[in-house]
């Protein structure tokens, strides 16, 4: 009996042993001093923003006006995909997120080194480092981690992660926020995101929220400390969708009107008055972008399934972490398209030509929005919208380009109704058409995220006519309600007036 305890005890003894030596190098110490316990090894993670070059309409073939003559408004424009503008690339802080399988594992909260003011410290189950960034834009974030097979989650700029963090909080990935952006607040435009303030006050500056993940392999560590790159990199997107309107009224070299009529049309100058009695309808001058207010106060970070999204390339239904559309806040306004009808009715309007080259309809060629800030004008003038993504969506609920002219040239009086005599409506509706799965004739309508929806218009007598070959025509006071299809070009459309 004693001779098998010490020959039990020798196998055990040399077990531990031969376990020693061929298991993980302890107490390494990397170059920022963190020490790295267990088969931990330093590991760097890239991340990468995506372009935004998706078109307006997912199906069919841009086409010239069938009326108009060979000089015309629509030629075609090249515009670098990869061409940022503003502050769309700003990534101030990330939480990154890793799962082994279900489980969380770790939670970081990197920020920019450049940013010391009002950034979240370290607590039980957060870490709290800096990334880097290269001259291309890659972003690189450094972390400890065994070797094995990890989701990675990235929230970029979201603030429920900064508020979270600063309140000792982990902010659950899945969860959707409503309200988010209130109208007091309103949307995000470039003009906002090229004056946002850094983290000097208990609020969030407006920057564009962005998200990425991916299933990625963790190899075995450099022994020396370093951090080794882990491959691929994570494609970031932005999740908002970027909106701008493009307006043509002269032929290219400006000399002309299309049609001799525009040069009497006005804008209408009454104050707005919130679309109530008085007043004009568009919130802006001409043009308005308009929504829905519990839409447009919405943040959803991650897509939901079955939504277009760009990242995540390569990972199964079942390795992705999709948005909770089951949390009961959420329910109440997007449930089905029938909650979302009758449950979201407010009308939110943000102006496009406030300040911007949209006051009057002057000769232009294919003049974008530009908008003063400060003592310089802006190039371009953006206004970024959250995605949208319910089934049985129609054109009718998605959101749209107001357009109002005062095509008779005539004084509108203070006392006129909102919709005054004077005044003819066009409405350019902002919509990715997907058509339905298998051949279907049912067809989808969204507003995706990371994608520019550029709208080309132009004035050619008293039609506004979208360079994709649909003709928007005017709406006006009638005393029926005429029931359209706006793509057949012939009916002129009604266009709904939201509560």
């Amino acid at each position: 009996m004693k001779n098998s305890m010490r020959y039990t005890t020798r196998l055990l003894l040399l077990s531990l042993l031969v376990l020693g030596l061929a298991g993980c190098h302890q107490n390494v110490i990397p170059a920022d001093g963190e020490r790295m316990d267990g088969c931990g090894r330093m590991v760097r993670i890239t991340a990468k923003i995506l372009p935004s070059d998706a078109p307006l309409r997912a199906l069919g073939e841009v086409q010239d006006d069938p009326d108009d003559d060979p000089d015309t408004p629509f030629d075609p424009e090249v515009v670098d995909p990869n061409k940022r503008y503003f502050d769309e690339d700003r990534i101030d802080h990330v939480m990154l997120y890793v799962y082994d399988k279900d489980e969380l594992i770790k939670t970081v909260f990197y920020h920019d080194p450049k940013i010391t003011v009002g950034m979240p410290t370290a607590f039980d189950g957060l870490e709290v480092k800096t990334f880097g960034k290269d001259a291309g834009g890659t972003f690189t974030f450094d972390l400890l981690l065994s070797p094995g097979r990890y989701r990675f989650v990235l929230l970029v700029n979201d603030p429920q992660c900064y508020y979270e963090a600063k309140k000792g909080n982990i902010r659950r990935p899945e969860k959707i926020y409503l309200d988010q952006m209130t109208e007091e607040r309103g949307l995000i435009s470039s003009e906002v995101l090229i004056n946002s303030r850094p983290y000097y006050s208990v609020t969030h500056p407006r920057v564009i929220p962005m998200t990425g993940q991916a299933m990625l392999t963790i190899p075995k560590g450099n022994d020396d400390g370093t951090p080794k790159t882990v491959t691929p990199s994570i494609d970031l997107e932005r999740i908002m969708a970027r909106i701008e309107i493009i307006l043509t009224t002269a032929n290219k070299d400006e000399s002309e009107y299309l049609s001799p009529e525009i040069a009497n049309y006005k804008a209408d100058n009454r104050e707005y008055v919130d679309g109530t009695t008085t007043g004009r309808l568009t919130k802006g001058r001409l043009v308005d972008l308009v929504d829905k207010d519990w839409r447009a106060g919405t943040l959803e970070i991650l897509p939901t399934k079955g939504e277009y999204t760009a990242t995540g390339r390569g990972m199964s239904e079942e390795s992705r972490l999709y948005s909770d559309r089951t949390a009961e806040d959420y329910l109440q306004y997007f449930r089905n398209v029938d909650t979302y009808r009758t449950t979201v009715t407010r009308r939110y309007a943000q102006d496009m030509d406030e300040r911007n080259a949209f006051t009057s309809l002057t000769k232009m060629y294919h003049q974008r929005s530009k908008s003063l800030s400060g003592k310089r004008y802006l190039n371009l003038y953006y206004l970024y919208i959250p995605p949208m993504f319910i089934d049985g969506l129609t054109k009718e609920d998605m959101p749209y380009i107001l357009i109002g002219v005062n095509t008779k040239g005539q004084i509108i009086p203070d006392d006129a109704p909102v919709r005054a005599e004077q005044m003819t409506y066009f409405r350019l509706p902002i919509t990715t058409l997907v058509s339905a799965a298998g051949g279907g004739i049912e067809e989808k309508f969204e507003v995706r995220r990371n994608t520019t929806y550029s709208i080309y218009a132009a004035f050619r007598g008293g039609r506004l006519i979208l360079d994709d070959g649909i003709k928007v025509l005017p709406w006006k006071v009638e005393n029926e309600t005429i029931e359209v299809d706006v793509d057949d070009a012939i009916t002129p459309p009604v266009i709904p007036i939201d509560k």
